[in-house]
């Protein structure tokens, strides 16, 4: 299996994605892109754009879950699927699983370790795949007139978060809709109350702190985190039942370590057109087949005049 030399930082590389027939793709799917028609045969008013995120747990056990998490995903139609932990997979079979969903393109930024995936309805620019210097790395790329960074971050390495975010910001600063989305491995200050209250903090001095720096890292460059703002309630990403019985022998087990590490950071302004956000929690379904739930968001189209990017 030929293996990814990942770009220099800001290099622009091809796309490999490619676009389903009209029959395979789920209504849902066949919505217009959040900036316009972006060579996908796609045609009428720009309306919404659905957004998933899920850590796939070594892509959904092992593969012993993938059945049932594509039949959810194809229930969902989201128009864009943002994943880490894509392992027993290449690229070119990762395009072939997301045709389940309705998406005729797909990218990961490595084909080795834990890799991170976007695929989409519609077409996908790759900016960047970054691996050098990070733990795990990150994609940058062009999607449904949004630039998306697919994140996978090592607890405490905060300088790899720094470091996208000065990225993700000098991208937002230069106009263009930005979406900050995966597995932050952190906390994040909304939450303070909550992981108090479940002895998430560590004591110092005294005095019992949380470590908020993987998210303030972006926060403090005025991305908004877009669960915190319309589902506050929803307070845990990561503990499903599927941790039993590797990771935990009882539900009660599961239940202390849940938290919220997986964040939908969008800029200023497309924070502003965020419809909806939350977090799935079913244990009956999603909660069985990795140990994170999805996080999703429902995208308002940001005018007609917003440039869509070009599928190269």
């Amino acid at each position: 299996m030929r293996r990814m030399l990942p770009p220099q930082l800001g290099q622009r590389e091809p796309s490999m994605s490619k676009k389903p027939s009209e029959k395979s793709r789920p209504r849902s799917a066949m919505r217009p892109s959040l900036g316009g028609d972006v060579g996908g045969g796609l045609e009428g008013p720009v309306n919404t754009v659905d957004v998933i995120n899920w850590n796939t747990y070594h892509l959904f056990d092992h593969r012993a879950k993938l059945e049932e998490a594509k039949t959810w995903l194809s229930e969902q139609g989201p128009d864009l699927l943002a994943l880490q932990e894509v392992l027993h997979c290449d690229e070119a079979g990762l395009r072939e699983l997301a045709l389940a969903w309705g998406h005729g393109h797909a990218v990961m930024h490595k084909e080795h370790g834990y890799p991170v995936a976007l695929t989409s309805s519609a077409p996908i620019e790759v900016v960047e795949r970054r691996v050098k210097g990070f733990h795990h790395g990150y994609l940058h790329a062009r999607t449904h007139g949004i630039d998306v960074f697919v994140v996978h971050f090592w607890p405490t390495k905060v300088g790899e978060a720094v470091q996208v975010a000065e990225i993700a910001g000098a991208v937002a600063a230069d106009g263009h809709p930005v979406l900050v989305i995966g597995d932050f491995n952190g906390k994040i200050r909304r939450d303070e109350p909550y992981l108090l209250d479940h002895r998430f903090g560590e004591e110092k001095e005294g005095e019992v702190v949380c470590d908020y720096r993987l998210t303030d890292a972006f926060l403090e460059r005025g991305f908004v985190e877009l669960v915190s703002e319309h589902s506050p309630d929803d307070l845990y990403t990561f503990g499903a039942p599927a941790l039993i019985p590797r990771w935990a022998k009882t539900m009660d087990e599961v239940r202390e370590r849940r938290r919220r590490i997986d964040f939908l950071f969008a800029s200023p302004e497309l924070a502003a057109s965020c419809q909806s956000a939350h977090v799935d929690t079913d244990d009956e379904r999603v909660g069985q087949y990795s140990d994170h739930y999805p996080v999703l968001c429902t995208l308002k189209s940001l005018g007609a005049n917003d440039s869509a990017p070009t599928n190269v």
